[in-house]
């Protein structure tokens, strides 16, 4: 991907990158070299180029078991006491939680059966009745979506690693002194609900009774999802939930003595949509086509998306036909975020409205197949990816893995990767080639000078393991740096994310490379549940000799503000000790960023730090056009709480343009947009960027202020204009 494009050119004496225009005039010398300092900064300081991280996180549709677990056994020890044993194939434990899909609200559910657990009733002294520990099965949690369900086990529940969740009663209020058969009684129980080995305390109200052989216990409650570090969810403009889940625990048990009926679980989750060899609408005429051509390049076996969804055979159709209908009609796959708000663009993936209708008509006809199940889905021969393939002349990679560790969940790693160019030479296409995708985020590229190569090398050396530590760009720790955190002389060209297409740049243009400059590239290490080693490389097209067009990539950036909701009360709801930390976790760069940008932009704080009634904030920045060009690539960028973002070239004049319009950010896809005519930029030209956030989106349970800095948690509103500058002018 460009970032928008390649290459940063040499800059005219006193010009400010970005400088706004259309506010208050004149700047002081010193405003202005802090104003250049803070862009530069910004530039040096994408900690994401935009990630699928949510959607790529590796969720594997996976075999899960459906046996009814085990659970401690009570043991009656006096006349008069009863032990009850929990039928599993006439009890269930379900979830409810609001949840805003595709843009609609509903209630999503999700039942298991995988129940366990004893009651004792002492008829006796029904005070001394007990409810013994009850051990339910989460991995097998179904829902009426499939895709759905393999991400909450995955990354929510962690379900492959804590299957089991424990309802440990400790308080039973309301038994009667009595027990009459038939009768119910409310109860209100006192319990610890462990889940992923966090054990917190609820309450259920309850109602139970005898009927006959069994003991009916009917009980719910209300949990805050983030008490387990479960919720609130928040899949971009697909799928957000509340914070709060209602528990409906619905068992009947059956007197031990009485022995307990074949209990094979629920069997749901491995339900297949039903094959229907033969039957319409066709899956091989209609569906099938679709999918091969829209949908098979990222989700067949090897390819970015297989983390999300495998598609490698007709049964993956089928098996998620339900799922699949749900992500095509909301648009969210496949991925486009762009309205047509904005100029027309190349490569448009939308479906249109006749291929979402085929699909629709399908899943809710069963997801039926007149094909083998076995049929192979594959990319046509001429998919769009011929379009964006590049030649391998070059592919360099670190002399040996690197090895993190999930002690440092987001780590920042620069490697150096050398060309060992002898001539001038252009770079007319780049390739980053992930190792470990479960664990890479992203990458960022930079063009190193040759004359910086002992100090890469000193780098190297003084960090043990792979590479070094290097969160500002290239540089690392006691490195020599500029003001701006990252080491003289390198420049930011490229980027990757996690899905994305090789960089081919347009034909006729390229990168240069003098003799001996090289590349160090970042990767972003998220390791969240697993550190394997990785060997990513670089992938490099290469032509030696000759004159070709530049590619250009400029920044514009907005301040980002987003203050606590009013009655909120935490520490870092303070701006100050909020930038505090930024200071503590990245340096003193980092902290200055938030001011700089108010002052670049000509803003205040007391404009910025508003939320609306939806808890809505919103920021904006008018800019001169640094490189006059013609436009190749354009993106933008926030992080996980992004509402909104568009980019308007001369706004308010007849010349206006919208250069990309997001009406729905959604943080798992941030693509570089190429507009399908040409637009050249002048030097008198305004760009001007607007970013919008929804506190609501935010799913720590500890409130602060969000601002611009680097961790995923904080904030951006940045983007770029890749230009082609053409020889001559």
């Amino acid at each position: 991907m460009l970032v928008g494009g390649e290459g940063m050119p040499e800059r005219s004496p006193g010009h400010v990158e970005g400088e706004p225009i259309g506010r208050a005039g004149g700047r002081s010398a010193a405003r202005r070299l802090f104003s250049f300092v803070v862009v530069l900064a910004g530039v040096a300081a994408i900690a994401v180029v935009g990630t699928w991280w949510w959607l790529r996180a590796s969720t594997p549709s996976v075999e899960v078991s459906m046996a009814v677990p085990d659970a401690p056994r009570l043991i009656a020890t006096r006349p008069g006491q009863t032990v009850y044993r929990i039928d599993a194939t006439r009890s269930s434990v379900t979830y409810e939680v609001e949840e805003i899909l595709a843009g609609k609200s509903n209630t999503a559910r999700g039942s298991t059966s995988g129940v366990a657990g004893d009651i004792l009733v002492d008829r006796a002294d029904p005070s001394a009745s007990q409810l013994g520990e009850v051990v339910i099965n989460v991995e097998q949690l179904t829902s009426d979506q499939s895709l759905r369900d393999d991400r909450i086990r995955h990354d929510f529940l962690e379900s492959s690693e804590y299957p089991l969740a424990h309802l440990r009663a400790s308080r039973i209020d309301g038994l009667p002194a009595r027990i009459s058969e038939g009768a119910r009684y409310p109860l209100r129980i006192e319990a610890d609900l462990e889940v992923k080995g966090v054990s917190k305390p609820i309450v259920l109200d309850a109602e139970a009774g005898i009927e006959g052989d069994d003991v009916v216990v009917n009980a719910r409650t209300t949990v805050q999802l983030a008490d387990w570090g479960i919720g609130p969810i928040s899949l971009g403009p697909l799928a957000r939930t509340g914070r709060d889940a209602t528990l409906i625990i619905d068992v009947r048990a059956i007197d031990e003595a009485k022995g307990l009926p074949y209990q094979p679980g629920s069997g749901a989750n491995g339900r297949f949509a039903e094959l229907v060899m033969g039957s319409d609408p066709s899956f091989a005429a209609t569906v099938q086509p679709i999918l091969e051509r829209n949908c098979a390049t990222c989700h067949n076996p090897g390819q970015a998306g297989e983390s999300a969804w495998r598609l490698d055979t007709a049964a993956d159709v089928a098996k998620h036909a339900d799922s699949i209908d749900k992500v095509v009609e909301s648009r969210y796959m496949p991925p486009w975020p762009a309205s047509p708000v904005g100029v027309p663009l190349m490569h448009e993936r939308r479906l249109s409205d006749a291929e979402i209708g085929v699909i629709a008509r399908w899943a809710r006809a069963g997801g039926p197949l007149d094909v083998d199940p076995s049929t192979p889905i594959r990319p046509p021969a001429d998919d769009l990816e011929q379009t964006f393939s590049i030649r391998h002349d070059r592919v360099l990679a670190p002399p040996e893995p690197y090895q993190g560790s999930t002690g440092l969940t987001n780590d920042y790693r620069c490697f150096a990767y050398d060309p060992q160019v002898q001539e001038r030479t252009w770079v007319t296409g780049f390739e980053f080639l992930p190792d470990q995708l479960p664990v890479v985020h992203h990458a960022l590229v930079f063009k190193v000078s040759a004359s910086l190569r002992s100090q890469v090398e000193a780098l190297d050396t003084a960090d043990a393991g792979a590479g070094w530590h290097c969160f500002f760009g290239t540089a690392g720790p006691g490195g020599e740096q500029s003001p701006t955190g990252r080491t003289r002389g390198s420049e930011l060209i490229a980027g990757w994310v996690p899905g994305q297409r090789p960089n081919r740049l347009p034909e006729g243009s390229g990168i240069k490379l003098a003799p001996g400059d090289f590349f160090v590239v970042q990767v972003h290490y998220h390791f969240a549940h697993e550190a394997p080693p990785d060997r990513s490389q670089l992938a490099l097209e290469m032509q030696a000799g000759g004159v070709l067009d530049e590619i250009v990539t400029n920044t514009y950036l907005a301040p980002a503000e987003i203050p606590c909701r009013s009655g909120e009360k935490a520490p870092l709801c303070d701006r100050n000790a909020a930038i505090d930390e930024l200071t503590r976790q990245f340096g003193p760069a980092a902290s200055a960023i938030p001011d700089g940008l108010i002052m670049l932009c000509r803003r205040s704080l007391a404009e910025l730090a508003v939320l609306d009634a939806d808890g809505v904030a919103r920021s904006g920045c008018d800019h001169r056009v640094v490189t006059p060009g013609e436009i190749v690539g354009v993106l933008g960028h926030e992080h996980q709480i992004g509402r909104t973002f568009r980019m308007t070239l001369n706004p308010g004049t007849p010349d206006e343009k919208v250069l990309l319009d997001i009406p729905s950010w959604d943080f798992n896809w941030q693509l570089v947009y190429r507009p399908r005519d040409r637009i050249d930029l002048k030097p008198t030209d305004v760009v001007r960027v607007e970013c919008s956030w929804d506190r609501d989106l935010i799913t720590s349970p500890v409130p602060r202020y969000v601002t611009w800095a680097e961790g995923t948690e904080d904030e951006m509103c940045y983007s770029t204009i890749s230009v082609r500058v053409r020889r001559g002018g």
